[in-house]
Parts: structure tokens; sequence; C-alpha cells
């Protein structure tokens, strides 16, 4: 049997990637994307593009990222920060479009320096702005950093209900830019009860609306999301996806958001 050889990206806000096994045997590369950069303050009131970390900086350091590249040299080992949320508190929201995109690369570059971020990932599960002002201030920031050698990847997270209007259109006008799409699959509107139907919709993205070598299958393991797409179903189309799709990856989001702490 041919080694499946893929990208995996666990989505976290602490340093549980240092639990996850990762063998070079099934792995070319393990993505660390850090949840969240929030543009907005600690009371929640936007800042327009002024992002800051929600993640746990106690465990997330420089020297936890390092420690685990050294402990996983058989395998590629990128660090994304992903700007956004999942649900309804803090969506998209920019006060200016004008300054949006120079305020984000301006807060966002000691971020990137401090940790030797990789990448940069694009997750608003809710978007309180046009498709116009999204595409022109996201697109932006992403022409920044790629431009200023900031970061040397991208990825989009679009969700079902977003996708056509906002993500599917911001991917067309950067698509030069973005290298890979993390399909968020728990966010179908209506549950998905079998594999076959998974791996229909992931063939339909495939087929008309991004390309397959950059789409991964995007899940996440939180209980809250199980009533949507349960792992089982996830797990079995995963390996469909991956072995007889050739999808680049897949990716899963752990740990329970909604009892994370408040951040101070």
């Amino acid at each position: 049997m041919s080694t499946m050889l893929s990208i995996f990206r666990q989505y976290t806000y602490d340093d549980s990637f240092e639990q996850v096994f990762v063998s070079g045997k099934i792995l070319k590369q393990y993505q660390i994307a850090l949840t969240f950069a929030t543009d907005y303050d600690e009371k929640d009131a936007p800042t327009n593009g002024v992002f800051r970390p929600t993640w746990d900086q106690t465990k997330v350091s420089l020297d936890s990222i390092m420690h685990f590249k050294q402990q996983h040299k058989d395998v590629e080992v990128k660090v994304f920060i992903s700007i956004g949320n999942r649900g309804p508190i803090y969506p998209f929201k920019p006060l200016d479009t004008k300054t949006w995109a120079s305020n984000a690369t301006a807060s966002l570059t000691p971020i990137i320096q401090s940790l030797q971020v990789d990448g940069i990932d694009v997750l608003y599960e809710h978007i309180d702005a046009s498709p116009g002002d999204f595409i022109k201030c996201v697109g932006q920031l992403i022409r920044n950093l790629k431009e200023q050698r900031l970061v040397t990847l991208a990825s989009i997270s679009p969700s079902s209900a977003l996708d056509h209007e906002f993500y599917s259109t911001l991917y067309n006008d950067v698509s030069l830019y973005v290298d890979w799409v993390d399909y968020q699959f728990q966010n179908e509107v209506g549950p998905v009860y079998d594999p076959t139907t998974l791996v229909q919709r992931y063939n339909h993205l495939a087929k008309d609306v991004y390309p397959r070598k950059k789409l991964f299958a995007g899940y996440s393991a939180e209980n809250e999301d199980w009533a949507t797409l349960s792992p089982i179903v996830f797990f079995l189309a995963g390996i469909d996806i991956l072995k007889k799709k050739r999808a680049p990856g897949i990716s899963i989001h752990y740990h329970n958001y909604y009892s994370q702490p408040p951040s101070t």
C-alpha cells in the first residue's frame, strides 16, 4: 500500500500541538494555526484592523514552537496566524476600508515576527460588511503580507453560507497569493449524515469553485458541531477525499472554544 503523504492542519489556541502524534511516514507537512488574532479590543469594540492575539500566550511562544519543530525534523512544520473568529462574536467589521488593511498589516507584523510565523489564515464565520469591502480589505492585507515577505503562505477558510458572495470572490481576486483553501465542512447549511454526501460536496467545490490541489477538507471536533457533521462521517469521508480525490490535506479544530476562558 502506498504511503499517503498529506498536510494536516490543527487549529489551536494553546500548545496542545505538542501532544499530537506527528510522523513523516504519513505527513509531509504539519500546520499549526493559532486561533485567533482579532481586531476587537478587550471591551469587544471593533478596532478597524488593529489585531491582538487571543490564544494562550503563556503556552504558545517561540520556544514552544521551536521545541516542537526540533522534535519533528522529519515533517515540515508551518505556523499560521488565523484571523477572525468562530461563531457570531467578532464578525468582520471594518470601520474605515481605506485604512483597515494598513492597520492590519502594521499590527500583525510584530506578532508574525515574534513567533516566526509562516502564514496567515482568514477565518471569519460572520461578516458585517459588504462583499466588496471584505474583498478590498482582506485581499489587500494578503497582498501586503506576501509582497512585504512577512509571510510565505496564505490561506482562506470559507464556510458554506459565506462562500459564494465573499470567499470565492475573494479567492478569484487574489488567487495568485492564496496557497490553500481550508473549507469548513462543519458549517454546512444542513446536517451531513453520510460520507458519500460529504465527498460529493468536496467534489463540487474542487470542480467548480477552487482548484483541487489547494482545497483542504476542514472539520471541527467540537461537540457543538457534531449535529451538522459527526466525527465518524468526516473520518470516513476524509480518508476517501485524501486517497481517491487527491486532496492536499485536512484540518481539525480541537478543544472546546465555547468553554475557553475569556482573554484578558
